[in-house]
């Protein structure tokens, strides 16, 4: 098992190489990019070559939930875009995945007309020259239009994927687990999520866990 933690690049790339060393991290989590500041080649190669040389592991986690769902072509359009930019900005820094989420349908969808949207979307994301990092679909609360809550939902996506030859990784949320109705309270409860997990996903496409607890009501949807 490899620890880590999410750490924040508000002050750049280089506190975090401090704080992964405090923290005795073998991994870390980090957004590809701050709020209004882009990042140069120089950069993002500087964090490549120091993790590497340190051994450090990197998960990147997208910074906005693309809604690649949308019915809209320019919200799609602008949704596939930032999905390419986000894989691109990890495959530069290094990480060995992307995470992110389904994001949500449109009002006029069910969930296998919203799942098929965001398949498509992803495809056109990875169509272009968007870098080579995995993508990683993270379990969510679930909710209203949200999609990805239900562990059939992330296999119906991953099924989608599969036929057009694209693999696609899972990372599990234990908060978004609770709040979408899986009783984590027990270890004999979280076993059989996890079982129901590798039975559904495949325990080999599951390549992170986000180990988080939760202050909402075991099944309300509501965020941590």
């Amino acid at each position: 098992m490899i620890l880590g933690l999410h750490l924040s690049i508000r002050s750049g790339y280089e506190p975090v190489f401090e704080q992964a060393a405090a923290l005795s991290c073998q991994t870390v989590q980090i957004f590809s990019y701050r709020r209004h500041h882009d990042p140069t080649p120089e950069e993002l190669q500087a964090f490549r070559d120091r993790a590497r040389a340190r051994g450090l592991r990197l998960i990147v986690h997208v910074r906005y939930v693309p809604f690649l769902g949308s019915r809209d072509p320019e919200r799609h359009r602008h949704s596939v875009e930032l999905l390419r930019r986000e894989r691109r900005l990890a495959s530069a820094l290094g990480a060995e995945g992307l995470v992110l989420h389904a994001g949500a349908c449109a009002v006029e969808d069910d969930a296998a007309k919203g799942l098929a949207r965001v398949a498509e979307g992803m495809l056109r994301a990875l169509d272009a020259d968007g870098g080579s990092v995995p993508l990683i679909l993270e379990n969510v609360p679930g909710g209203g239009r949200r999609l990805g809550g239900p562990l059939e939902e992330l296999a119906e996506l991953a099924a989608l994927l599969d036929r057009r030859g694209v693999p696609l990784g899972f990372c599990l949320d234990t908060a978004h687990a609770w709040a979408q109705g899986y009783d984590l309270s027990t270890a004999e409860a979280m076993w059989r999520f996890v079982a129901a997990a590798n039975r559904l996903l495949g325990a080999d496409r599951i390549k992170a866990f986000h180990l988080n607890d939760s202050r909402a009501v075991l099944g309300s949807h509501g965020e941590h």
